[in-house]
Protein backbone atom coordinates (compact mmCIF):
# COMPACT_ATOMS: atom_id res chain seq x y z
CA UNK A 1 0.00 0.00 0.00
CA UNK A 2 2.76 2.68 0.50
CA UNK A 3 4.20 1.42 -3.09
CA UNK A 4 0.84 2.23 -4.19
CA UNK A 5 0.38 5.83 -2.50
CA UNK A 6 3.91 6.51 -3.73
CA UNK A 7 2.90 6.00 -7.48
CA UNK A 8 -0.28 7.50 -7.08
CA UNK A 9 -0.15 10.52 -9.48
CA UNK A 10 2.00 8.34 -11.97
CA UNK A 11 -1.43 6.13 -12.21
CA UNK A 12 -3.73 9.19 -12.30
CA UNK A 13 -2.00 11.01 -15.37
CA UNK A 14 -1.36 7.94 -16.94
CA UNK A 15 -4.90 7.01 -16.96
CA UNK A 16 -6.31 10.44 -18.05
CA UNK A 17 -3.78 10.36 -20.43
CA UNK A 18 -4.68 7.46 -21.88
CA UNK A 19 -8.18 8.10 -22.10
CA UNK A 20 -7.28 11.37 -23.86
CA UNK A 21 -5.48 9.38 -26.73
CA UNK A 22 -8.26 6.54 -26.96
CA UNK A 23 -11.10 9.67 -27.28
CA UNK A 24 -9.04 11.80 -30.04
CA UNK A 25 -8.61 8.36 -32.12
CA UNK A 26 -12.72 8.33 -32.45
CA UNK A 27 -14.78 10.81 -34.06
CA UNK A 28 -17.33 10.53 -31.55
CA UNK A 29 -14.78 10.43 -28.53
CA UNK A 30 -16.15 8.95 -25.30
CA UNK A 31 -19.91 8.47 -26.90
CA UNK A 32 -17.78 5.02 -28.05
CA UNK A 33 -17.74 4.65 -24.52
CA UNK A 34 -21.62 4.02 -24.07
CA UNK A 35 -22.58 3.17 -27.99
CA UNK A 36 -20.48 -0.64 -27.84
CA UNK A 37 -22.36 -1.70 -24.95
CA UNK A 38 -25.74 -0.31 -26.36
CA UNK A 39 -25.22 -1.72 -30.17
CA UNK A 40 -24.58 -5.28 -28.28
CA UNK A 41 -27.66 -4.93 -25.97
CA UNK A 42 -29.41 -4.07 -29.13
CA UNK A 43 -28.35 -7.22 -31.17
CA UNK A 44 -29.20 -9.81 -27.76
CA UNK A 45 -32.67 -7.93 -27.30
CA UNK A 46 -33.48 -8.34 -30.54
CA UNK A 47 -32.17 -12.06 -30.80
CA UNK A 48 -33.83 -13.07 -27.29
CA UNK A 49 -37.17 -11.19 -27.63
CA UNK A 50 -38.11 -13.16 -30.94
CA UNK A 51 -36.49 -16.42 -29.39
CA UNK A 52 -38.15 -15.99 -25.77
CA UNK A 53 -41.53 -13.39 -26.60
CA UNK A 54 -39.86 -11.19 -23.73
CA UNK A 55 -40.35 -7.56 -25.06
CA UNK A 56 -40.51 -4.43 -23.54
CA UNK A 57 -38.02 -2.32 -20.85
CA UNK A 58 -37.94 -4.78 -18.43
CA UNK A 59 -36.16 -7.23 -21.21
CA UNK A 60 -34.47 -4.42 -22.66
CA UNK A 61 -32.43 -3.07 -19.31
CA UNK A 62 -32.04 -6.72 -18.09
CA UNK A 63 -29.33 -7.13 -20.68
CA UNK A 64 -28.40 -3.88 -20.77
CA UNK A 65 -27.51 -4.32 -16.76
CA UNK A 66 -25.46 -7.90 -17.69
CA UNK A 67 -24.03 -6.36 -20.84
CA UNK A 68 -22.16 -3.17 -19.23
CA UNK A 69 -21.23 -4.80 -15.83
CA UNK A 70 -19.58 -7.76 -18.00
CA UNK A 71 -17.80 -5.45 -20.57
CA UNK A 72 -16.65 -3.60 -17.39
CA UNK A 73 -15.00 -6.59 -16.32
CA UNK A 74 -14.02 -8.55 -19.82
CA UNK A 75 -12.36 -4.65 -21.08
CA UNK A 76 -10.36 -4.24 -17.82
CA UNK A 77 -8.76 -7.84 -17.55
CA UNK A 78 -8.64 -8.32 -21.15
CA UNK A 79 -6.23 -4.46 -21.21
CA UNK A 80 -4.43 -5.47 -18.40
CA UNK A 81 -3.25 -8.79 -20.03
CA UNK A 82 -1.21 -7.17 -22.31
CA UNK A 83 -0.42 -3.85 -20.37
CA UNK A 84 3.42 -5.15 -18.80
CA UNK A 85 4.46 -6.71 -21.69
CA UNK A 86 3.58 -3.37 -24.03
CA UNK A 87 5.76 -0.97 -22.02
CA UNK A 88 8.98 -3.27 -21.71
CA UNK A 89 10.55 -0.03 -23.18
CA UNK A 90 9.21 1.72 -20.42
CA UNK A 91 10.61 -1.09 -17.69
CA UNK A 92 14.34 -1.01 -19.11
CA UNK A 93 14.43 2.70 -18.70
CA UNK A 94 12.56 3.25 -15.59
CA UNK A 95 12.29 0.87 -12.70
CA UNK A 96 8.63 1.17 -11.83
CA UNK A 97 6.44 -1.89 -10.19
CA UNK A 98 4.85 -3.55 -12.71
CA UNK A 99 1.48 -3.35 -11.22
CA UNK A 100 1.15 0.20 -12.04
CA UNK A 101 0.79 -0.79 -15.70
CA UNK A 102 -2.35 -2.84 -15.26
CA UNK A 103 -3.91 -0.67 -12.63
CA UNK A 104 -3.55 2.34 -15.22
CA UNK A 105 -5.95 0.15 -17.47
CA UNK A 106 -8.30 -0.48 -15.12
CA UNK A 107 -8.40 2.89 -14.05
CA UNK A 108 -9.27 4.04 -17.65
CA UNK A 109 -11.73 1.27 -18.44
CA UNK A 110 -13.62 1.95 -14.94
CA UNK A 111 -13.72 5.42 -16.03
CA UNK A 112 -15.47 4.29 -18.92
CA UNK A 113 -17.71 2.16 -17.32
CA UNK A 114 -18.90 5.00 -14.58
CA UNK A 115 -19.74 7.53 -17.73
CA UNK A 116 -22.06 4.36 -19.48
CA UNK A 117 -23.44 3.44 -15.90
CA UNK A 118 -24.76 6.57 -14.82
CA UNK A 119 -26.33 6.86 -18.11
CA UNK A 120 -27.93 3.42 -17.81
CA UNK A 121 -29.29 4.29 -14.54
CA UNK A 122 -30.98 7.48 -15.59
CA UNK A 123 -32.07 4.99 -18.68
CA UNK A 124 -33.64 2.26 -15.96
CA UNK A 125 -35.64 5.53 -13.97
CA UNK A 126 -37.12 6.81 -17.25
CA UNK A 127 -38.32 3.56 -17.99
CA UNK A 128 -40.17 3.22 -14.81
CA UNK A 129 -38.00 1.52 -12.52
CA UNK A 130 -37.96 3.96 -9.14
CA UNK A 131 -35.00 4.38 -6.96
CA UNK A 132 -35.19 3.59 -3.58
CA UNK A 133 -33.29 2.34 -0.37
CA UNK A 134 -31.68 -0.69 -1.73
CA UNK A 135 -29.68 1.58 -4.00
CA UNK A 136 -27.26 2.21 -1.25
CA UNK A 137 -26.31 -1.25 -2.12
CA UNK A 138 -24.68 -0.28 -5.30
CA UNK A 139 -21.32 0.89 -4.02
CA UNK A 140 -21.15 -2.20 -2.33
CA UNK A 141 -21.48 -4.02 -5.74
CA UNK A 142 -18.88 -1.70 -7.85
CA UNK A 143 -16.73 -2.22 -4.95
CA UNK A 144 -16.81 -5.77 -5.00
CA UNK A 145 -16.72 -5.70 -9.02
CA UNK A 146 -13.43 -3.67 -8.69
CA UNK A 147 -11.53 -5.87 -6.35
CA UNK A 148 -12.43 -8.87 -8.47
CA UNK A 149 -11.35 -7.26 -11.49
CA UNK A 150 -8.11 -5.64 -9.71
CA UNK A 151 -7.45 -9.82 -8.20
CA UNK A 152 -7.69 -11.11 -12.22
CA UNK A 153 -5.74 -7.99 -13.78
CA UNK A 154 -2.96 -8.89 -11.11
CA UNK A 155 -2.45 -12.56 -12.29
CA UNK A 156 -2.93 -12.52 -16.09
CA UNK A 157 -1.05 -9.64 -16.15
CA UNK A 158 2.39 -11.45 -15.00
CA UNK A 159 0.96 -14.80 -17.23
CA UNK A 160 0.75 -13.72 -20.25
CA UNK A 161 3.47 -11.77 -20.44
CA UNK A 162 5.44 -15.02 -19.65
CA UNK A 163 3.46 -16.94 -21.66
CA UNK A 164 1.72 -14.82 -24.64
CA UNK A 165 -0.54 -17.67 -25.84
CA UNK A 166 -2.71 -17.24 -22.72
CA UNK A 167 -3.70 -14.16 -24.09
CA UNK A 168 -5.85 -16.38 -26.24
CA UNK A 169 -6.89 -18.52 -23.42
CA UNK A 170 -8.03 -15.73 -21.87
CA UNK A 171 -10.26 -14.86 -25.03
CA UNK A 172 -12.23 -18.45 -24.91
CA UNK A 173 -12.04 -18.55 -21.17
CA UNK A 174 -14.25 -15.13 -21.59
CA UNK A 175 -16.11 -15.91 -24.79
CA UNK A 176 -17.27 -19.34 -22.68
CA UNK A 177 -18.35 -17.41 -19.48
CA UNK A 178 -20.34 -14.74 -21.24
CA UNK A 179 -23.07 -17.69 -22.00
CA UNK A 180 -23.17 -18.56 -18.96
CA UNK A 181 -23.17 -15.78 -17.08
CA UNK A 182 -26.78 -14.52 -16.95
CA UNK A 183 -25.89 -11.37 -19.36
CA UNK A 184 -29.03 -12.39 -21.31
CA UNK A 185 -30.70 -14.08 -18.94
CA UNK A 186 -31.94 -14.09 -15.45
CA UNK A 187 -31.29 -16.67 -12.95
CA UNK A 188 -34.85 -17.89 -12.98
CA UNK A 189 -34.37 -19.62 -16.47
CA UNK A 190 -31.84 -21.66 -15.24
CA UNK A 191 -32.73 -25.27 -14.33
CA UNK A 192 -32.66 -25.83 -10.20
CA UNK A 193 -29.71 -28.59 -10.74
CA UNK A 194 -27.46 -26.17 -12.15
CA UNK A 195 -27.95 -23.31 -9.65
CA UNK A 196 -25.37 -24.11 -7.69
CA UNK A 197 -22.78 -24.47 -10.66
CA UNK A 198 -24.43 -20.94 -11.96
CA UNK A 199 -23.92 -18.97 -8.80
CA UNK A 200 -20.06 -20.53 -8.28
CA UNK A 201 -19.30 -17.70 -11.12
CA UNK A 202 -18.71 -14.55 -9.12
CA UNK A 203 -19.73 -12.25 -12.29
CA UNK A 204 -23.77 -14.00 -12.19
CA UNK A 205 -23.78 -13.23 -8.48
CA UNK A 206 -23.32 -9.42 -9.74
CA UNK A 207 -24.99 -9.14 -12.73
CA UNK A 208 -27.90 -10.69 -10.50
CA UNK A 209 -27.60 -8.74 -7.71
CA UNK A 210 -27.36 -5.48 -10.09
CA UNK A 211 -30.71 -6.50 -11.12
CA UNK A 212 -32.33 -7.39 -7.99
CA UNK A 213 -31.26 -3.51 -6.64
CA UNK A 214 -31.86 -1.03 -9.68
CA UNK A 215 -34.46 -2.89 -11.17
CA UNK A 216 -36.54 -5.20 -8.48
CA UNK A 217 -35.90 -2.99 -5.69
CA UNK A 218 -34.63 -5.70 -3.64
CA UNK A 219 -30.87 -6.14 -1.39
CA UNK A 220 -28.83 -8.82 -2.94
CA UNK A 221 -28.51 -12.11 -1.92
CA UNK A 222 -25.85 -11.72 1.38
CA UNK A 223 -24.60 -15.32 1.64
CA UNK A 224 -23.42 -15.41 -2.05
CA UNK A 225 -22.10 -11.65 -2.12
CA UNK A 226 -19.79 -12.92 0.75
CA UNK A 227 -18.96 -15.35 -1.67
CA UNK A 228 -17.69 -13.11 -4.05
CA UNK A 229 -16.11 -11.22 -1.55
CA UNK A 230 -14.28 -14.04 -0.24
CA UNK A 231 -13.06 -14.83 -4.11
CA UNK A 232 -12.09 -11.43 -4.83
CA UNK A 233 -10.01 -11.16 -1.48
CA UNK A 234 -8.32 -14.34 -2.61
CA UNK A 235 -8.19 -13.07 -6.07
CA UNK A 236 -6.56 -9.80 -4.49
CA UNK A 237 -3.80 -11.78 -2.47
CA UNK A 238 -2.71 -14.03 -4.69
CA UNK A 239 -2.53 -11.47 -7.21
CA UNK A 240 -0.31 -9.26 -4.89
CA UNK A 241 1.88 -12.22 -4.23
CA UNK A 242 2.70 -12.67 -7.87
CA UNK A 243 3.37 -9.61 -8.66
CA UNK A 244 5.79 -8.67 -5.75
CA UNK A 245 7.72 -12.11 -6.89
CA UNK A 246 8.00 -11.94 -10.45
CA UNK A 247 8.78 -8.07 -10.16
CA UNK A 248 12.27 -7.63 -10.21
CA UNK A 249 12.59 -11.27 -12.55
CA UNK A 250 10.27 -10.68 -15.31
CA UNK A 251 13.09 -8.65 -17.29
CA UNK A 252 14.92 -11.70 -17.02
CA UNK A 253 12.46 -14.27 -17.33
CA UNK A 254 11.28 -12.84 -20.92
CA UNK A 255 14.69 -12.45 -22.30
CA UNK A 256 13.90 -8.82 -22.77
Amino acid sequence: MRSLFRYKDIIYYRTLAGLKSEARKNYLGYVWFLLEPLMSTGVLYFAMSHLTGQKGASALMTILLGMITWQWLEGSVMLSAGSIAAKFHVHQQVPLPKYLFPLVDIGANTIRFAFAFVIVLAACFSAGFQPGPTLLWLPVLLGLQLALIIGLSLIVSIGVTLVSDLHLLLQSLFRLLFFVSGIFFTAERVPAHLLPYFYANPMAVLIESYRAVILGGRAPDFPQLGTVAATAGALLLTGSLIQAYFDKRLLKLTNV
